[in-house]
């Protein structure tokens, strides 16, 4: 009679616990490098918006300096003409050219005094920092894309392994219950179960009609997956788990029934 381990055995082995809180620890991990990624979204749209409200305030500065350095050249043409005027008219009163001269130097050091802050200030220091805004905006605009790129990887990463561990649990619960293997070796150390699972790195056509062989040895609770078949059509095994060669066989012939099965429905289609 076929030699089946208690479900207690099973959830005591170290193995199984192992593999189960090595899928935990990947979930976790995942998770807080999707809240950092969140965080740092967050933190960039903040900061794109703090310089968007600088960019703004420089842009008005240098409407407001352009204004005054035209009105400071409008100012210069009216005081030329005035000068003529008053060549001309020599023979005004010495008060109301006083008057004027008066008004005229007033004007003229507000005029100054605005064109020295003008030239503190550097309309061309301010067109650079202008310009240097727009890249650097620019270039949060990028980052903040590729984080967005990196959030969606990231989300389609976690679906593909919370994917492959309900896969992973399923067929863990079946092996539990040792009733869904269709080879059992005579001592019963050895079980064979067809399986699903597709691994991270491997690319299928239809992962839907994939099939593979998990082998279970059952003293000690560890398994392997097949990945493919040798010249003598015997299964080949993931890791280093050491197989018999009459088990390997009889996956061997598990993998060419599949096969001709998965032929058979294709040429019906």
């Amino acid at each position: 009679m076929a030699q089946v381990l208690s479900l207690k055995e099973l959830r005591t082995s170290s193995v199984l616990k192992g593999e189960v809180t090595k899928l935990e620890d990947e979930r976790n991990q995942l998770l807080e490098q999707l809240e950092r990624a969140r965080q740092l979204e967050k933190k960039l749209r903040d900061d794109l918006l703090d310089h968007k409200k600088d960019f703004e305030h420089l842009e008005k500065q240098f409407e407001h300096f352009a204004g005054v350095e035209a009105e400071f050249e409008a100012l210069q043409q009216r005081i030329q003409l005035e000068k003529l005027e008053q060549l001309i008219d020599g023979d005004k009163k010495d008060n109301v050219l006083n008057t004027q001269l008066k008004k005229v130097k007033d004007e003229l050091k507000v005029v100054t005094d605005e064109l020295k802050e003008l030239k503190a200030l550097d309309p061309e220091r301010l067109k650079r920092q202008v310009a240097d805004l727009k890249k650097k905006t620019q270039q949060q605009a990028t980052d903040n894309l590729s984080v967005n790129n990196a959030l969606v990887k990231t989300r389609k990463e976690l679906k593909d392994i919370t994917t492959e561990k309900e896969k992973a649990e399923t067929e863990l619960k079946a092996s539990r219950n040792g009733t869904d293997f269709f080879w059992q070796s005579i001592d019963g150390a050895y079980v064979l179960y067809e399986s699903s699972v597709v691994l991270k790195d491997e690319t299928v056509a239809d992962p839907d009609k994939y099939k593979r062989i998990r082998c279970l040895q059952t003293l000690t609770g560890m398994s392997t997956l097949s990945s493919g078949k040798d010249e003598q059509d015997k299964a080949i095994w993931l890791g280093t788990l050491e197989i018999p060669e009459d088990v390997s066989i009889e996956a061997g012939k598990r993998l060419l029934s599949i096969a001709a099965e998965l032929d058979d429905k294709t040429e019906t289609q």
